[in-house]
């Protein structure tokens, strides 16, 4: 399995900008605007980092940052098949936080699980589009 990207919560994208594409030199690749949340993606080699800005107070992530401050949501790993890697992964422990896969930014197909670790880090499985 291989790091698709890493989540991180933010404040604000406009905020943050510098420091990922400025200070770190991460190539701005765009951004994507859903309902609750705006995310922004930096390149950095074959992994993405994503940006995740909450638009509402509602948003999960927008509870993130009241909880912890801004920093890494979540880890994304690049898999085959989302709904087998849900499927493993609740075999092996983890709780599902999607039962099925769905759409996610870029054309992706995404399923998150939570490993109810104390760090609380979220794990997503990632699909690419195909061609």
């Amino acid at each position: 399995m291989q790091l698709h990207h890493l989540g991180w919560a933010v404040h604000s994208i406009e905020a943050s900008r510098e420091h990922f594409e400025t200070q770190l030199g991460l190539p701005y690749e765009g951004a994507e605007e859903f309902p609750t949340l705006t995310v922004a993606f930096f390149r950095a080699g074959a992994t993405l980092i994503e940006l995740l800005e909450p638009k509402s107070d509602e948003d999960d992530v927008a509870q993130f940052l009241r909880d912890r401050g801004e920093g890494i949501h979540h880890c994304a790993y690049l898999v085959d098949d989302v709904a087998i890697a849900l499927t493993d992964a609740e075999a092996r422990g983890m709780h599902l936080m999607d039962t099925v896969p769905r759409p996610g930014s870029r054309g992706t197909t995404i399923g998150f699980v939570d490993p109810r670790r104390a760090d609380r880090i979220l794990v997503e499985y990632v699909r690419e589009p195909t061609a």
